[in-house]
C-alpha cells in the first residue's frame, strides 16, 4: 500500500500539509492545556483569596453579626453558609463525578498559603449537577462576566458544575461551609479559537493548493509539450515564460525541438533525394536490358530492377510522411475499410469487417489509408485464407484488429519486424516478401497520430496486427 502519492503535485501538497497543519494542530493542543492550567490556577487562587479573607472577617465580628455578613456576601460564584457542626455540611453536600485530584491538590496549595494558620480546613472539588437560583447582584470578575450572563438567562436550568468545596472551623467552633462554583462550561474548548484555528487551516489548505499548482504546472506543461513532440515533430515551440528554472527548462526543450526537426528532416530530404535520383540509373538499365539477347539473364536482371524500384518507392513512401506532414480531418473508417476492401479485391487480398464504431476518428485520411494497406498487404502475403478485420472502440481510443490465419512469429522476433528493411525471412528474396518498410511506415503513421501498432500472436491462432488510435 503507498502512503504518498504517485504524482510531483500530490507529494508536495502532501507533504506542504502535513508540515504546516500539524504543528498548527500541536500548538493549538499546547494552548487549549495551558489554558486550562491558567483557568485552574487563576480561579484557584482567586477563590483561596477569597474565602481566607471572609473567614478573618467572620471570626473578626460577634456572633450575631456573622448571618448578615454571610448574607451580604453570599452570591453566585461563591455560596455561604454557616453550620454547628462540620457533619452538618457534609449532609447538605451533593456528590457528583469523582474529583479532579489534580485541581484538589492544587486549590488546597493555594489555600494553605493564603488562610493563617491555627484553622481546621476540609477541601474539595466536587462535579455534580445543580438547579440555576438566583444569583444575586454581585458583580463577577472579568473573566466571569460573560459565564454570569449566560447563566442568568438558564434559570430554573440544571447545569452541570464544578466547585471548590471547602469547610473551614472558626475559632469557636462554628463551620462555614463554603462553594465556589466554575461551570464546567468555561474549561470546554473556546468557540473562537476553534473557529480561528478551522479558518486558519482552511487558508493553508487554499494556499498550498495554489502555490504547489502554480509550481508544478510548467512540468504539466513540459510533459504535454513532450507528448505532442513524438507526434508532431513540428510542433509549436513551449512559450518561455515562468521563474529562471522554468524559462532555462523551455529553452532547452526549444532547442532540442529544433535540433531533433533539422536532423530528421536533413535525413528525409538525402535518403528522398537517393532514393529519387537511383530511378534514373535504374531505367537506364531497363532501356539496356532489352538489348540483351538471352532471355534467361534478361528476366533475372528485369526482376531485380523491379525490386529495386520497389525498394526506392517504398523508401520515398517512408519518408514522405515525416517530410511532409498532412493535416487531419474526420474519417469515417467504416467507409475507408469498405473502400480499401474495392481497391484491394483485383489484387487478391479479400477480407471482411466486423464491428461498427458511432463516431469519426481525428486523422491523415493519406497516411492512414496508407497504413491500413501496408496492414493488409502484409496478412494476405503472409497468412492462408481470408484477412479479417474487426472494430472496436472506447472512450479513449479506436482499434483496428487486423488477422490472418499464418503461422506464430518467433516472439524475440515481435518487435524487430518493425526495423526498416528487416524481415524474418534472411535470404530477402523476392518469393519470401517484400522491402520490410510496409510495418515501419505503418508504426510511423500510428506513433504520428499519437496511437501504436503491435503484431501479437493470436491465442486462437495466427498473428493480429491491432492498430490502436485516439478518438
Amino acid at each position: 500500500m503507498k502512503i504518498l502519492p504517485s504524482s510531483l503535485y500530490g507529494r508536495l501538497l502532501a507533504i506542504l500539509l502535513v508540515g504546516l497543519m500539524v504543528p498548527q494542530l500541536l500548538s493549538a493542543l499546547v494552548h487549549l492545556y495551558d489554558r486550562d492550567s491558567v483557568l485552574h490556577q487563576t480561579m484557584g487562587a482567586e477563590s483561596a483569596e477569597k474565602i481566607s479573607s471572609i473567614v478573618e472577617l467572620l471570626d473578626s465580628v460577634e456572633p450575631v453579626l456573622r448571618q448578615s455578613i454571610v448574607d451580604a456576601l453570599s452570591g453566585y460564584p461563591l455560596e455561604i453558609v454557616l453550620y454547628s457542626s462540620k457533619e452538618e455540611g457534609e449532609h447538605s453536600l451533593v456528590h457528583g463525578d469523582v474529583p479532579n485530584e489534580q485541581l484538589d491538590r492544587l486549590f488546597r496549595e493555594y489555600l494553605q498559603r493564603r488562610l493563617p494558620t491555627g484553622y481546621e480546613a476540609y477541601v474539595e472539588v466536587v462535579e455534580s449537577e445543580r438547579m440555576v437560583h438566583d444569583l444575586g447582584a454581585m458583580h463577577p470578575p472579568p473573566e466571569m462576566r460573560e459565564m454570569h450572563q449566560q447563566m442568568q438567562q438558564k434559570m430554573g436550568e440544571r447545569l452541570s458544575v464544578k466547585s471548590f468545596h471547602v469547610q473551614i472551623r472558626l475559632n469557636d467552633g462554628v463551620w462555614v461551609d463554603f462553594h465556589y462554583f466554575m461551570p464546567k462550561k468555561i474549561f470546554a474548548w473556546p468557540t473562537r479559537m476553534v473557529a480561528a484555528l478551522l479558518l486558519l487551516m482552511a487558508a493553508v489548505l487554499l494556499l498550498t493548493w495554489i502555490a504547489v499548482r502554480w509550481v508544478t504546472r510548467p512540468l504539466s506543461t513540459l510533459s504535454s509539450a513532450a507528448e505532442a513532440l513524438g507526434r508532431d515533430i513540428h510542433h509549436p515551440p513551449l512559450g518561455v515564460e515562468g521563474p529562471t528554472e522554468v524559462r532555462q527548462a523551455a529553452l532547452a526543450f526549444n532547442t532540442m525541438q529544433q535540433r531533433l526537426s533539422r536532423y530528421i528532416g536533413d535525413r528525409a530530404r538525402i535518403l528522398s533525394a537517393v532514393s529519387h535520383d537511383l530511378k534514373t540509373p535504374i531505367t537506364r538499365l531497363r532501356l539496356r536490358t532489352e538489348l540483351l539477347e538471352d532471355q534467361q539473364l534478361r528476366g533475372e536482371i528485369e526482376n531485380d530492377l523491379s525490386h529495386m524500384e520497389e525498394m526506392v518507392g517504398a523508401t520515398l513512401d517512408f519518408m514522405r510522411g515525416t517530410e511532409r506532414p498532412e493535416l487531419r480531418q474526420k474519417i469515417d473508417l467504416e467507409a475507408l475499410l469498405e473502400s480499401l476492401q474495392e481497391d484491394l479485391h483485383p489484387l487478391g487480398i479479400l477480407f471482411e469487417i466486423q464491428g461498427e464504431l458511432s463516431m469519426p476518428v481525428n486523422a491523415q485520411l493519406v497516411s492512414l489509408k496508407r497504413c491500413l494497406t501496408n496492414l493488409l498487404e502484409n496478412a494476405s502475403h503472409y497468412g492462408s485464407g481470408e484477412v479479417g478485420v474487426k472494430l472496436n472502440e472506447s472512450e479513449q481510443s479506436v482499434c483496428v484488429t487486423v488477422h490472418n490465419e499464418g503461422d506464430p512469429i518467433p516472439e524475440s522476433e515481435l518487435e524487430k519486424i518493425f526495423d526498416p528493411f528487416y524481415r524474418i525471412e534472411h535470404s530477402r528474396s523476392r518469393e519470401s516478401g517484400g522491402t520490410g518498410l510496409g510495418l515501419s511506415i505503418a508504426r510511423n503513421v500510428a506513433h504520428a497520430h499519437g496511437g501504436e501498432l503491435r503484431i501479437e500472436n493470436a491465442p486462437q491462432g495466427g498473428v493480429s496486427a491491432r492498430l490502436e488510435l485516439p478518438r
